[in-house]
């Protein structure tokens, strides 16, 4: 109860919320907001930055091996203090910072130039076990954040969790493939082209299941959407 009072007070407060001063759009100040790590060059399918000066659109993974999904949007790089946000969101229930999060990732959706919207937006399920333990998930949150700003439906019910697992972030890369291998399934739908929904990259094993399980449907294109990517 009282971290639901606290997400509705500081969804109308003032206050940024990382340095406490006046902010005019009541969730991050200016200059906070132009200080977060963002992506400088990031590869075209999976969002991670390559060097700057590199003259590639893509990574050499991508390239070598590339994932079921054809595009990835990230808000951010997953470093302070958005290492130490998102965290709050899951574990702490602090989930107005979604809101503003949303926000972020949706203007930058919006100045893709020539960026065709997709038909729905997939939020990463979990298990309904976690979901009763948890009261909520997250990535739903933010998937409804995000079609209302974009004006996108959200099919939540597409994609669903056949069974409960480990945590990613215990796993290594081996583990964390292993650990969600069929653990996807997805409805019949006559969709030619979906986002998936996250709130955090970092091997891509989750998306990379999801994206196999939805193409597998007849879906052609997945694009993958996210508030973070963790850096090499």
């Amino acid at each position: 109860m009282i971290l639901d009072l606290k997400n509705i007070w500081s969804n109308i407060n003032h206050n940024c919320v990382f340095c406490d001063l006046i902010s005019a759009n009541k969730s991050i100040c200016h200059d906070c907001f132009e200080d977060l790590p963002r992506p400088t060059n990031p590869c075209l399918c999976c969002a991670i930055d390559l060097p700057v000066t590199s003259k590639y659109q893509y990574c050499h993974q991508c390239v070598s091996n590339p994932p079921p999904f054809k595009r990835t949007y990230a808000a951010f790089n997953y470093q302070f203090p958005i290492n130490l946000v998102i965290p709050k969101i899951k574990k702490e229930r602090q989930r107005f910072h979604l809101t503003w999060l949303a926000a972020a990732l949706a203007a930058q959706i919006s100045n893709q130039p020539s960026s065709k919207h997709p038909q729905a937006l997939i939020p990463v399920p979990i298990s309904m076990l976690k979901k009763i333990y948890k009261g909520y998930n997250q990535t739903e949150q933010l998937a409804q954040y995000l079609g209302k700003l974009l004006k996108i439906p959200v099919d939540d019910s597409l994609v669903l969790k056949n069974r409960n697992t480990r945590p990613q972030a215990e796993l290594n890369a081996r583990e964390r493939k292993q650990n969600l291998q069929q653990a996807f399934s997805v409805t019949d739908n006559i969709y030619q082209h979906v986002a998936i929904i996250d709130d955090v990259m970092t091997t891509g094993s989750t998306a990379i299941e999801i994206a196999k399980a939805l193409r597998e449907t007849g879906i052609e294109q997945v694009d993958l959407w996210i508030l973070a990517r963790t850096p090499l």
